[in-house]
């Protein structure tokens, strides 16, 4: 018995992790960002720490374990973020991303309730990364404020 009605297409599911899985590590790395940038941080999570295992030489680790603690960090679950945080900002301290994550670092632990360690972590960003860019330095002006950090 027809109705007439016209036929819908079933709804495309969200993109799964396996769609991150390409064998292109730039192919995944980028999907997995891709996925962050479109708040869906549990497919992120998930391709991030596919990439991880699958290319972990890649130049791009550094960046896919920043993205994956601001995955994180974006869910509230900042012992998490913290930790991928740390890694990058000790593992990683030669990439683009190290000062960053060092800020958020700093920005989780004091989320923790780690007031002392936050502020310790913001203080020694400046002696670790001097060149740090504007972003940054204003970002650790603002935590030291919000941790009230001494001067």
């Amino acid at each position: 018995a027809r109705t007439g009605a016209i036929p819908v297409p079933a709804p495309r599911p969200a993109e799964s992790v396996a769609a991150t899985r390409t064998g292109d590590p730039a192919a995944d790395y980028e999907t997995a960002v891709e996925l962050y940038r479109s708040k869906q941080y549990e497919q992120a999570e998930m391709g991030l720490r596919q990439f991880i295992q699958s290319h972990p030489r890649d130049n791009r680790v550094a960046g896919a374990t920043y993205w994956l603690g601001e995955s994180y960090l974006a869910r509230g679950r900042n012992r998490e973020a913290a930790e991928q945080f740390l890694k990058v900002s000790t593992d990683y301290a030669r990439s683009s991303q190290a000062p960053d994550a060092m800020l958020k670092l700093g920005v989780t632990l004091n989320a923790l309730g780690a007031r002392e360690q936050a502020c310790a972590t913001l203080a020694e960003l400046d002696r670790k990364f001097p060149n740090a860019g504007s972003g940054v330095r204003q970002g650790v002006a603002r935590e030291q404020k919000r941790a009230r950090c001494a001067a």
